[in-house]
């Protein structure tokens, strides 16, 4: 090592363990809070806008959000909130539009903050046609308090966490952020992220379900609907204690698991190289498919099984009564059976 890599590496250690210091001594001048070291300054705002409306539209950036049942039959909305991103909140054409105002100057965003906005939104029905959120890191909770006719919720690295009900369609989409769905009613649903869980866990779906992520597990429980369609690039999917009328569920390198999952119609069931289990499920009609993952399992009713794979072992039950069940591997192996 030379001489001047020496030097810059004590000067850099030098800079750290003055940085660290600094840091510890503010620390405990400010009573160990750690709140107290932020450069943005925090208020609390409300509002009380007058006026019907059934339509709710919210735009916000780092805000958590949390709607809430009005106590006195009337519209409030609590923020505490950066004075220089503030909000505003009125109806305007029966609809309640909460926006953000944003009057930082470049210099402005560069800050420090340890607190988080957030924004409770008290709302004096039950039931309303349309919400529409639109956040960037903030985080959004809805309660069982409420039915929409659709919701509709688009985010970055938020996340959102779900117990209302939508008579039609819910259609939520997020980047990296987890979304959690409980014991809830719709028509459709669809979820979307990139590198986010989605976990589904308990309610029933008139229709359809379709779920989709890049690399994140998904997960559905409990749930009586339609059809269900999921897509896992390497994300891991699990369905449990669940009916249906059809199923696609399909990962390049996940691994996917079903366990007392019942289909009316057909399940489709895809993957490269992730491992395919089964366990007490049954369909009409079943299409299993993988490249070098394994297929396990254990059907409720007898199948005419169609089962091939170049260098697996194969090993499944010799019925000739039932509906078909083809599965193919290239290199894995396939074990089924059925319950008896």
């Amino acid at each position: 090592m030379s001489k001047t890599v020496k030097n810059w590496l004590i000067a850099a250690a030098a800079l750290i363990l003055a940085g660290t210091v600094v840091f510890a001594i503010a620390l405990a001048l400010c009573g160990g809070d750690i709140t107290k070291l932020g450069t943005v300054d925090y208020v609390e705002t409300t509002f009380e806008p007058s006026g019907d409306f059934e339509n709710i539209s919210i735009n916000v950036f780092t805000t958590d959000l949390k709607l809430l049942p009005s106590e006195d039959g009337k519209c409030r909305i609590v923020c505490y909130e950066d004075e220089k991103v503030s909000h505003t909140a009125e109806v305007k054409d029966g609809a309640l539009v909460i926006d953000t105002k944003d009057s930082r100057r470049w210099l402005g965003f560069i800050s420090l903050s340890f607190k988080r906005p957030t924004m409770e939104i008290y709302l004096p029905k039950n039931e309303y046609e349309f919400l529409d959120i639109d956040t960037d890191t903030g985080a959004v909770y809805l309660p069982n308090n409420f039915t929409f006719e659709s919701i509709n919720i688009n985010g970055n690295t938020g996340s959102v966490v779900c117990y209302a009900s939508a008579k039609k369609d819910m259609d939520f989409e997020l980047d990296t952020g987890p979304i959690l769905l409980c014991d809830v009613s719709a028509g459709n649903i669809r979820l979307q992220t990139d590198t986010g869980s989605i976990n589904l866990n308990g309610g029933t779906v008139a229709e359809s379900i379709e779920v989709k992520t890049g690399t994140g597990l998904v997960s559905i429980e409990n749930i009586s609907c339609g059809s269900i369609h999921t897509e896992a690039g390497t994300g891991f999917v699990s369905l449990e204690n669940t009916s249906c009328s059809d199923l696609y569920a399909e990962t390049d390198t996940g691994y996917i698991k079903l366990e007392n999952v019942v289909g009316s119609g057909k399940f489709e069931i895809l993957s490269d190289t992730g491992y395919i289990d089964l366990n007490g499920c049954d369909a009409a009609e079943l299409y299993i498919e993988t490249d070098t993952g394994a297929v396990r399992g254990e059907l409720l009713t007898d199948k005419i099984f169609f089962a091939e794979s170049d260098t697996g072992h194969v090993s499944v039950p010799k019925s000739m009564t039932g509906g078909r069940c083809e599965i193919k591997t290239d290199t894995g192996s396939i074990e089924m059976r059925v319950k008896g």
